[in-house]
This record gives C-alpha cells, sequence and structure tokens, in this order.
C-alpha cells in the first residue's frame, strides 16, 4: 500500500534529470508528490523562483499526482502545512548522505514525527548537480543530457 502523501523540495537552481529520476521514483512509491521550491532570502540564486516552478511544472506535466509548489521558511513547516510527515532526500553518494544526516537531525529536533526517505539517483544520473548545469551553461556548452527536455528554451 503507497504511503499518501510525501515532500521532496529543494531550490531546483536549476532543476535536473538526478531531480526528475528522484521524483519519479515517489511517483512509484506515494499516491501524491508535493515538489516544493523553497524560498531563501539569503541565498543567491541563478533563476528567479517564477522561472524554477515553470521549469519544474513543464518537466513534471506528465504525472497527475505531482504538484509544484513554493513555501517560504523551515521545511518541517511546509510539510506540516502540507498534512504529511514524509520528506524524501535524493542522494547520489557518500558526501550526500552525510550532509542530508546533518539535516535530519535538524529536522527532527523540530519535528519528531517526521520520516525521511534517502532515495539513491539511478546510475545515468548520479553525477549530475545543478552546479555543474550551471557550469557548463557558463562555459556554453551543451546540457542536453543533464536536463528534461522541456526546459531548455528557459536555460
Amino acid at each position: 500500500m503507497k504511503e499518501k502523501i510525501c515532500v521532496f523540495a529543494g531550490s531546483f537552481d536549476p532543476p535536473h534529470l538526478g531531480h526528475i529520476d528522484v521524483i519519479g521514483k515517489c511517483n512509484i512509491l506515494f499516491e501524491k508528490v508535493v515538489v516544493g521550491i523553497g524560498k531563501n532570502e539569503n541565498k543567491t540564486y541563478t533563476y528567479p523562483l517564477e522561472v524554477r516552478l515553470e521549469m519544474l511544472k513543464r518537466a513534471l506535466k506528465r504525472y497527475d499526482n505531482v504538484e509544484v509548489t513554493a513555501y517560504d521558511g523551515l521545511t518541517v513547516d511546509f510539510l506540516r502545512n502540507v498534512g504529511t510527515t514524509v520528506y524524501v532526500r535524493g542522494v547520489r553518494n557518500e558526501k550526500d548522505y552525510e550532509y542530508e544526516k546533518g539535516n535530519f537531525d535538524f529536522n527532527v529536533s523540530k519535528m519528531p514525527e517526521i520520516q525521511t526517505y534517502f532515495i539513491p539517483c539511478s546510475k545515468e544520473v548520479k553525477n549530475i548537480s545543478s552546479t555543474l548545469v550551471k557550469k557548463l551553461l557558463t562555459e556554453g556548452k551543451s546540457v542536453e543530457k543533464l536536463v528534461p527536455r522541456e526546459i531548455t528554451d528557459l536555460l
């Protein structure tokens, strides 16, 4: 039986195929997937929030049970507002896991009932990051194999 709702949150600056891979796995495991783009006034983004929202909505249009939205504040508060305790994190390697484990400890301190699912990225996309995509774009190189085709015109 599928869990009801999960949240997968991030900055998605820009979204890439690793993100879509994890969301696709969530689509199989959960009845509803809420993809949250966190707003952080202390962070500098390459793409404005509205563009990141549009990118994800285009890339995830094929999934009927995926909702894309933005949120302010702590992720645990966003989970409460969505009505779930299930938080998904995509991990590519041990370094990602260690980073996410630190976040896990903080989240549990704020929301003891949180259930964090660590979902490994598929082998084909495990080396993709938003940082890599932006670096290649800055160098004028193709990112066609790293991002959803639906968003290439927005990059």
